[in-house]
């Protein structure tokens, strides 16, 4: 019997599906086909176990998609290399007539297809788990002993994890998400949460920037499962960021409305001194007028103003400023008789020889 002659065809490929190779046999007229699975359909990465019951689940939809699964679980077993003939005469034996296997050269195909696809799919870690895997059924046992085994040990660190678990600085979503990957794994080896207790553990690691949220939660009658209570969170999360921002607006306009203040408060010193040129003083008929902002808008030592400077009076406008007319306020006329009365009493005191002498001639 001659050797089946192998025709292959390219089927066409798109985004959507990966590209798939028909092989056929001339004996038996069964096509059989090769197919590569694209990165692109695999956007999980297996990466130190934390995720490994999400890398494991789109993998095996896809491969059951497929009709691939059963390379890995071993239930599509490797055909032998190579099937015996029956002999043409007597005088040949059966090991004489041995044919290659046509099967066992797709299958080993296939198979290394699929390892491939496991192999660029882990990183890190997992990816040196595998490295040395000649079939796609051994990285796959490896992976599931090292990340999903069942042992006590595991067990007790995933719940460790569970109950220890904090907000920080992490946002909603990659919190809710390092949870959830927990959930799966102590899934993955028989160890089910129950929503209840996920709720808990999830509203214990919150802080207090959410306790009024916790505790509406741990007053309600009815139960709220883990998806609704991401949702809240999410709710919640977006509420506390407007209320940051709306509190953050009014300090921003009170430092420019007081910066704005002072630019106008140092222009109307400088425009008033550079106007009046000198400071006025003397003790009498003389004004001593106060160039301070304190001041500002108020009448000078010594004086009232009659006509208002206003601050928003433009520097270069073409009246130029006149200083106020003063009028005497009660406080100089007073300084004025005391120094009257002092002056009195100086002459009083340099008189008193002449009057005294002047009383005894008229008594003689």
């Amino acid at each position: 019997m001659t050797s089946s002659a192998t025709s292959s065809t390219s089927a066409p490929s798109s985004a959507s599906s990966p590209p798939v190779f028909l092989m056929g046999t001339n004996n038996t007229n069964q096509l059989q086909s090769l197919i590569a699975i694209n990165s692109t359909q695999l956007p999980i990465k297996l990466s130190k176990g934390g995720n490994f019951a999400a890398w494991r689940s789109q993998f095996e939809n896809l491969l059951f998609g497929y009709d691939l699964m059963g390379y890995l679980d071993g239930t599509k077993e490797c055909p032998p290399a190579v099937f015996a003939t029956p002999p043409i005469s007597s005088a040949e034996t059966t090991s004489q007539r041995t044919t290659p296997n046509p099967d066992y050269h797709i299958w080993l195909r296939q198979d290394r297809l699929l390892l491939h696809a496991i192999q660029v799919s882990c990183t890190g870690a997992a990816q040196s788990i595998v490295t040395r895997s000649t079939t796609s059924a051994q990285a796959w046992n490896k992976l599931e002993s090292t990340y999903a085994n069942r042992s006590n040990t595991r067990k007790l660190g995933l719940l460790d994890s569970l109950t220890n678990v904090s907000l920080s600085e992490k946002s909603i979503t990659d919190y809710m998400q390092g949870i959830k990957d927990i959930l799966d794994n102590l899934d993955l080896i028989g160890h089910s949460v129950d929503d209840g207790a996920a709720v808990i553990h999830t509203l214990n690691g919150l802080g207090p920037t959410y306790l009024p949220l916790a505790s509406a939660i741990r007053a309600r009658d009815s139960p709220i499962s883990f998806e609704e209570l991401y949702d809240k969170l999410l709710d919640h999360e977006a509420f506390l960021k407007r209320e940051d921002a709306k509190k953050g607006v009014p300090q921003v306009t009170a430092q420019f409305n007081q910066k704005s203040s002072n630019r106008r408060g140092r222009g109307y010193q400088g425009n008033y001194s550079s106007h009046m040129g000198h400071n006025q003083s003397g003790d009498s008929g003389n004004i001593s007028y106060n160039n301070n902002r304190q001041n500002f808008g108020s009448a000078p030592t010594g004086g009232t103003r009659t006509n208002q400077w206003r601050p928003n009076h433009s520097p270069h406008f073409s009246q130029q400023w006149r200083p106020p007319i003063a009028t005497p306020s009660p406080d100089r006329s007073a300084s004025c008789v005391t120094r009257l009365v002092t002056r009195l009493a100086s002459v009083a005191l340099a008189l008193h020889p002449v009057l005294k002498l002047g009383l005894r001639l008229i008594i003689w």
